[in-house]
């Protein structure tokens, strides 16, 4: 009798050991396909941020040069790059599963200039992007997941 309890004791603990293993090989191939999709985000961001808008033109401060702005309900302008080169891949592990997104940390006094940009101001109109970031990702973000996984 202890023979058999030996050997269930011992088989179960094998098997509790694989599926661990299981497990852990796919939580960590989950967290690898979530900094998939944030660069998938990172990436459609520098896409849609970027290329000639409709707008009036102005003056860089401090330059001769001249840039052209967004027109209300369009992306922002490219105008120095900082707003555009500010977003970064970000990837939030939690028990319910992984959240990949892109963060813009760029402030303008106490604001995030995403957030006036996006939503606009009493002075400006607003610059509505994340939708098109969102669209212009989707598809190659649904690719990313639906692969098969590796166990």
């Amino acid at each position: 009798m202890s023979a058999t309890r030996s050997c269930s004791q011992s088989c179960s603990q094998i098997i509790v050991d694989m599926v661990n293993k299981d497990v852990g090989s796919i939580l960590h191939e989950v967290q690898a396909r979530g900094y998939q999709a944030a660069n998938e985000l990172h990436t459609a961001s520098l896409y849609v941020l970027r290329g000639q808008r409709s707008g009036r033109t102005y003056r860089i401060p401090y330059t001769k040069k001249t840039y052209q702005a967004s027109a209300p309900g369009e992306p922002p302008a490219v105008r120095t790059g900082a707003f555009r080169l500010s977003w970064k891949p970000k990837v939030t592990t939690t028990p319910e599963g992984v959240t990949a997104a892109i963060e813009s940390d760029l402030m303008v006094g106490r604001y995030n200039l995403g957030e006036l940009l996006e939503g606009g101001t009493r002075k400006m109109a607003p610059r509505p992007y994340k939708e098109a970031v969102k669209a212009r990702a989707l598809p190659k973000i649904l690719a990313i997941y639906k692969q098969k996984y590796n166990i």
